[in-house]
């Protein structure tokens, strides 16, 4: 009977559309962003009605570090527009974390927990190098990608061709 049990349970969870949905805590805020990940359209929605941008880095990447002020700059620029999202990975302690953000001004939302992490890095096909750079749109398709420093006029001209018209 349990043999028949768990064959059923594996049928009726593959028979629908998969939805895996996470609440994410973003440091330094109370509310969390809430993800809705569907692997068979490629979708990441986001609680946000906007599109987004996941920023991939780690506290060890020079490059990383030198992307945070334009970040900063584009998130303040499209502020209500765009979402700019940190994703922090190798992450250990909020203690650490919390430092690190305050010592290198960082003005965007950041997502530091392990599980948050690798649940975007799953969704977006891996993370492979940081800093990646990875455009949203609203409804959660990604649009397009960069691995690797560039330069922030490259940013700023992708963030305008996600906004919604």
């Amino acid at each position: 009977m349990r043999y028949f049990a768990c064959i059923l349970i594996l049928f009726l969870s593959g028979c629908g559309e998969n939805l895996t949905q996470k609440n994410h805590i973003v440091i330094g805020e109370s509310k969390p962003i809430q993800s809705t990940f569907t692997p068979k359209e490629a979708r990441l929605k986001l609680s946000y009605e906007k599109p987004y941008l996941l920023f991939f880095f780690t506290k060890t990447c020079g490059a990383c570090k030198e992307a945070i002020p334009y970040l900063n700059e584009l998130a303040q620029k499209y502020q209500g527009q765009i979402e700019v999202i940190g994703i922090l990975g190798g992450s250990s302690r909020s203690d650490d974390d919390i430092t690190f953000l305050k010592k290198y001004n960082v003005a965007f939302k950041v997502i530091s927990e392990p599980q948050s992490s690798e649940y975007f890095s799953k969704a977006v096909g891996g993370v492979y190098g940081v800093p990646l750079f990875a455009f949203f749109s609203e409804d959660g398709k990604e649009m397009k990608r960069f691995l690797g420093l560039v330069p922030k006029s490259l940013l700023e001209e992708t963030a305008k061709t996600i906004l919604p018209n």
